[in-house]
């Protein structure tokens, strides 16, 4: 019987949508984010196996104030894991650059595989969109490391996920060009978004979609006006093989005391 080595995967954490607030007191629809944050994080890193690196897609603050990210900084600062974020349409990317510098890199690997970190945010806008000249770069990083498996990470939904008021709020502008691009591109292996608050899993062709719950409000899958859903805060995991092949999974966290307007009509 032949016992060979197994290389171990190189494990991934997803968080995203935090909407942190820049006051201590600071809720999303009767939700303390600061405290979900935390409690999210403490289930991460009490979690039987380390991640090597975490990405967060985006929605890290709730208004993109400095106070916000500055916050945001200070819970992270117990993290050992290394991590990156994005932003999302409640941030402001010149913002989170300035205040962290080397947090925003475009690629980022991981064993033998290549994260893309996509900005998908348009100023002033609720929905995401990628400009021509956005499209040619990320078909030339595509294009640039096409010995690797690549995961895209960003914030808006590429395809609707099935909830109509945040579909209406998807990746817009450019869409379809992206679409194709990564249909056609065998290396992309996946895509991994945040904004829709909840878990969504599927396929297109060779590509696994996935949406990650956020650390924060929760959005009720399947709705078509806006709705609260009553799950719990959570993370996206992911093991990424060198050959390629990957598996994801979502964890939740236990909250004894979780408040949230389950009534509410908007934010």
């Amino acid at each position: 019987m032949n016992n060979a080595a197994v290389e171990p995967a190189n494990r991934l954490i997803q968080i995203t949508d935090p909407h942190v607030g820049g006051r201590p007191d600071y809720q999303l629809l009767g939700l303390d984010t600061g405290r979900t944050l935390d409690e999210v994080l403490t289930a991460v890193a009490g979690s039987a196996d380390a991640p090597e690196l975490m990405i967060v897609t985006g929605d890290v603050s709730a208004n993109g104030s400095e106070a916000a990210y500055r916050r945001f900084l200070h819970k992270m600062q117990p993290v050992t894991t290394p991590w990156f974020w994005l932003p999302g349409n409640h941030d402001n990317p010149q913002r989170m650059d300035e205040i962290a510098p080397r947090r925003r890199p475009e690629v980022v690997a991981l064993g033998n595989w290549r994260l893309l970190l996509l900005d998908t945010s348009v100023p002033g806008q609720i929905c995401g969109g990628f400009s021509a000249a956005e499209l040619a770069r990320i078909e030339q990083l595509i294009a640039s490391h096409s010995e690797h498996p690549l995961l895209l990470m960003m914030h808006h939904q590429p395809v609707p996920v099935g909830s109509h008021w945040i579909d209406g709020h998807m990746l817009r502008e450019g869409r379809e060009a992206f679409i194709e691009l990564v249909r056609g591109a065998d290396n992309v292996r996946a895509i991994a978004w945040g904004h829709v608050h909840q878990q969504y899993d599927s396929q297109l062709d060779h590509i696994g979609l996935h949406a990650t719950p956020s650390t924060s409000v929760q959005f009720t899958p399947g709705s078509g006006p806006f709705a609260v859903d009553s799950e719990m805060p959570g993370y996206r995991w992911f093991e990424l093989n060198d050959d390629g092949s990957y598996s994801t999974g979502v964890e939740r966290v236990a909250i004894a005391e979780y408040s949230v307007d389950l009534a509410s009509s908007g934010y």
